[in-house]
């Protein structure tokens, strides 16, 4: 089989960054010879679960089309605000998530809680 042909055949199956990988694999080959065929298999897989992942995340974030572009880098923590550090860090963790907890952001009118949800 050719490469062309394998990478056809990838694509067909849609894993097209997982024949992507492949040919980074191919172009570095130094890089890669010590590994076994399953390690390399894995890092293929990897690579395409990881992308994949990516790509969800940003088609979510476009469907939503969120009013405000808020980072948790851009946080102001002045005392006057009340946000500890600690429970945002618990909070932008996502932990929340997998417990299926629910959170309620409060506070008064024009304090912030939009930049902050």
């Amino acid at each position: 089989m050719t490469q062309s042909q394998l990478q056809e055949q990838l694509r067909s199956l849609r894993l097209g960054h997982f024949a992507q990988a492949l040919l980074q694999q191919q172009s570095q080959a130094t890089t890669f010879d010590e590994m076994s065929f399953e390690e390399r298999l894995g890092l293929l897989a990897q690579h395409e679960i990881h992308c994949r992942q990516d790509s969800k995340v940003k088609r979510l974030l476009r469907q939503a089309t969120l009013r405000l572009e808020a980072h948790a880098s851009r946080l102001e923590y002045r005392a006057e605000r009340g946000l500890r550090k600690d429970k945002v860090a618990t909070l932008l963790s996502g932990q929340y998530l997998h417990h299926a907890h629910n959170i309620i952001v409060t506070g008064a009118t024009g304090c912030g809680k939009t930049y902050f949800a």
